[in-house]
């Protein structure tokens, strides 16, 4: 009995915690000087072209500070959770889990450019006019969110616990065993 109690209370506990991200505009356009301090950041880059992303790596701004010429890649598995904006499209990521090895924390590390779709992008060097940059989003901890899911969580877990208890306590009332003695 002490046992199915215990669960009671850890499951609830721990239960509507969820950890939220967002996507904060880069107020100003895209500019040398706006990519160059988020490079300093060690922010990573990502290239989003319509429905496709892709990694920028070896990035450098042209001299005239109009262009920024890179290496565009396949975007690996771990950076693809804000394509469709988190985990069922809330936001949300998972912190690394010891049951599931599963770790989204990355996102949090994230620059996005969008474009005007272009049907002329491809992995390889590619050079990208700053001009034709729509918006930049840099992802960031969504804070208060983060904490209002686990104050919910808290709550339910201890509504959980409360119901949970009572109805081991009726249970054992209903079968003759003192409650006091479990």
């Amino acid at each position: 009995m002490k046992k199915l109690l215990i669960a009671i209370i850890v499951l609830g506990s721990f239960s509507s915690c969820s950890n939220y991200y967002k996507a904060v505009l880069v107020p100003q356009p895209a500019n040398a000087d706006s990519i160059g301090n988020l490079k300093k950041t060690n922010r990573y880059f990502i290239l989003r072209n319509g429905s496709e992303a892709f990694v920028m790596t070896n990035i450098s701004i042209s001299t005239d500070n109009k262009n920024l010429q890179c290496n565009l890649e396949t975007l690996p598995f771990e950076h693809r959770l804000h394509l469709t904006n988190g985990r069922n499209g809330k936001m949300k990521y998972n912190k690394k889990n010891n049951i599931t090895d599963e770790n989204e924390t990355a996102v949090l590390n994230e620059v996005h450019i969008y474009l005007t779709p272009d049907g002329n992008i491809a992995p390889g060097s590619y050079t990208l006019a700053l001009d034709k940059v729509k918006k930049t989003e840099i992802i960031e901890k969504d804070k208060i969110k983060t904490k209002h899911s686990y104050a919910m969580g808290t709550a339910v877990g201890i509504s959980t616990a409360v119901v949970g208890i009572g109805v081991i306590v009726a249970l054992m009332a209903a079968s003759g065993v003192s409650p006091i003695h479990f």
